[in-house]
């Protein structure tokens, strides 16, 4: 929300800066602005959701190491958004189909846990979590 208004703030100072410096405000500036406008709100949405799948892209890749199994596709819901906002720890649900044995499988972790530390995500106890698989 805060990058939101800070853009729309930006975005009025140079609009202000524009007529400023040319005493009018024709097509040209008019065109600009709305560019600005476009390109500022599509680079915060990719930047959103690049934010919001980072974790769920580092779970495939250490389910993928740690079980030498392919997740084929993935569904994940964070959980403790609801109760308490942290930068810090971050507790997913997912739900995933991998293909064990010629099989299709839907497989659930809940409760999975992640660290940051710094700039390094660490998964809490990830051997040791119960996954439940149902064949297709």
């Amino acid at each position: 929300m805060q990058v939101i208004i800070g853009i729309a703030i930006f975005i009025v100072l140079l609009t202000v800066i524009i007529y400023k410096v040319n005493e009018r405000f024709e097509k040209r500036e008019f065109f600009v602005l709305i560019s600005l406008i476009i390109i500022s709100t599509i680079a915060f949405l990719f930047y959103e959701y690049k934010k919001e799948n980072f974790l769920p892209n580092l779970f495939i890749e250490k389910y993928e190491k740690t079980y030498n199994q392919k997740i084929l596709s993935l569904d994940f819901e964070l959980l403790n958004n609801k109760v308490v906002s942290s930068k810090d720890e971050f507790i997913y649900k997912f739900i995933y189909t991998i293909n064990k044995d010629n099989s299709e499988y839907l497989c659930s972790l809940n409760g999975v846990k992640i660290n940051k530390i710094k700039s390094e995500y660490i998964f809490i106890d990830f051997e040791n979590l119960k996954e439940e698989c149902h064949k297709n």
